[in-house]
């Protein structure tokens, strides 16, 4: 029996070893890196429509630093709204301003200068578009 296994570890030992295969290639990095979220202080120049379909115009001014934004809303021919509130999440910023007819709250949704987005006053909403001008 020893001699049996002598000849069978001699056997192991002589036979040709299979070869370690290669590494695989490494993976390539990917690096994402997030778009910055938009900074709201500036001016914008929007247009939109009322809900009787006549046209409107105007600008948003935003002034100051997170949590404590100024600014108003105006809009040609229909008056100032001041901003209460001014809120950044990624490419989208949403405005809360005083206005007669109840709280106004626009939306707006940004592709590097151009935004699009929509308004709401108490049962009226519409659709908006525009540009930061600075």
């Amino acid at each position: 029996m020893r001699a049996f296994i002598l000849l069978l570890l001699a056997a192991c030992a002589s036979s040709p070893r299979a070869a370690v295969p290669p590494a695989p290639p490494p993976i390539p990095e990917t690096r994402v890196t997030p778009t910055p979220a938009v900074d709201p202080v500036g001016e914008f120049e929007w247009a939109s429509a009322l809900p009787d379909g006549t046209p409107i115009k105007g600008t948003i001014g935003i002034s100051g630093t997170p949590g404590a934004y100024t600014g108003s809303v105006t809009a040609e021919g229909l008056g100032v709204f001041p901003i209460r509130t001014v809120g950044v999440t990624g490419q989208t910023m949403v405005i809360n301003a005083d206005h007669p007819d109840g709280p106004l709250e626009i939306r707006l949704t940004f592709v590097a200068t151009d935004f699009k987005g929509s308004w709401h006053i108490g049962d009226s909403t519409g659709e908006m578009a525009g540009k930061r001008l600075r």
